[in-house]
């Protein structure tokens, strides 16, 4: 049977993920149970720091608390924590993103400006790899598909950071061939149920039969694992 690792998962009462509003305590548990019952057996719960809104202080521990919460209801599925950071923020404090970390691994989820990316904004990438001490995941990436172009994807992979495709990105039929040779060709390594609006199901299962469906098998075990790897803290040089 097969399992998944979710990167990036909205499941936490309380809090927001990208352009969606705080889910219930009823929205929450059912999306747990529906991440169960997909086989996903690991979630990064992962809400948006807003940090005109928040502190980090206060974003932490109620994220903390929610998962806590959630977590026997979750059994066998782990929750372990993880946020999405907006690129600003990470910008102006990036000595202070550990606590933001994917499972305490050397990895963090940023939500990146619309703008496409400039030769001068994928050298601040490199530099805010170098400063944190983190490397960044860029989320839900397919959000830019019809605003940026090819090489632009190609240029932000050689700034040295990941990227993450959401769940959307490959089912819907406009994005998922972009999705498709972002993920083939090793400019997007990761699949995620990412920012969904609460009133979406999740589909993280149906995304990856996709991917099965529709890449070679060893690229198709390559993104699957990729997730576990991340969770493991594996050298950014074995997601090549």
């Amino acid at each position: 049977m097969n399992y998944y690792v979710d990167i990036h998962a909205n499941i936490l009462p309380g809090l927001s993920g990208i352009g969606s509003r705080p889910l219930t305590e009823a929205e929450a548990a059912e999306r747990v149970t529906s991440q169960r019952e997909g086989n996903i057996k690991l979630a990064v719960a992962a809400p948006y720091f807003q940090p005109e809104q928040c502190s980090q202080e206060d974003f932490l521990q109620l994220r903390d608390a929610a998962i806590e919460r959630l977590s026997e209801a979750a059994q066998p599925m782990r929750i372990v924590p993880g946020a999405v950071v907006p690129y600003d923020y990470c910008q102006a404090h990036p000595r202070e993103l550990a606590k933001f970390a994917i499972g305490g691994c050397n990895y963090i989820l940023i939500d990146l400006p619309p703008a496409p990316p400039t030769a001068e904004f994928c050298e601040e990438l490199k530099k805010l790899r170098i400063v944190s001490g983190l490397c960044p995941i860029a989320v839900d990436i397919d959000r830019y598909f019809e605003s940026w172009s090819p090489e632009n994807w190609i240029e932000l992979r050689q700034s040295e950071i990941f990227m993450q495709i959401s769940v959307n990105g490959l089912l819907q039929p406009e994005s998922r061939k972009l999705s498709l040779y972002l993920l083939a060709n090793s400019y997007a390594q990761f699949i995620a149920t990412g920012s969904r609006s609460v009133e979406e199901p999740l589909h993280f299962t149906e995304a990856m039969r996709m991917v099965q469906r529709s890449l070679p098998a060893q690229i198709y075990r390559r993104v699957k694992n990729n997730a576990g790897m991340l969770l493991s803290n594996a050298e950014p040089s074995s997601f090549q």
